[in-house]
C-alpha cells in the first residue's frame, strides 16, 4: 500500500519575483500546488490532528517564505520551499510546482517542479 498524502492545490500567493525591472516592480501571483506523503499513517486510525500534516501550518510556511524572500528566479524558491517543508514536517516525499501565471502571451502559465525523497 503506498503511503498516503496530503495535497494543496492551487494556493495563491503575491510575492515580488523576476529577473526583468518590469517582473519586480509591482507583486506577482505565484499559484502553488503541493504532495506530501505523510510521515506515518496512524492519523486514519486516531483521527488526531496531530498523528498528520496539518494543512494549514503548511500553508502558512509557504505563505512566510514567498512573502519574505529577495529571489530573482523560481529556482530558489521553489528549493527554499521544499527544503524548509522536509525539515520542519519530515515528509518523506514531496513534489511542489510553483506556476506563475500569463507571464508570456498565449502561455497560459510558466514554472518549476521540484520532487524530492521517496514516495513509497
Amino acid at each position: 500500500m503506498m503511503a498516503p498524502l496530503i495535497f494543496i492545490e492551487e494556493m495563491k500567493v503575491e510575492t515580488i519575483i523576476g529577473v526583468s525591472d518590469w517582473e519586480r516592480a509591482l507583486p506577482q501571483t505565484l499559484l502553488i500546488d503541493l504532495e506530501m506523503t505523510l510521515p506515518q499513517i496512524t492519523s486514519a486510525n486516531s483521527d488526531l490532528i496531530t498523528d498528520t500534516i496539518d494543512y494549514a501550518l503548511v500553508a502558512e510556511r509557504i505563505k512566510s517564505i514567498t512573502s519574505n524572500h529577495t529571489f530573482k528566479l523560481l529556482e530558489p524558491l521553489a528549493y527554499r520551499i521544499i527544503e524548509t517543508l522536509e525539515k520542519e514536517f519530515k515528509a518523506p516525499w514531496m513534489k511542489l510546482k510553483i506556476s506563475k501565471p500569463q507571464i508570456l502571451p498565449q502561455v497560459k502559465a510558466v514554472g518549476v517542479i521540484f520532487e524530492k525523497g521517496v514516495r513509497t
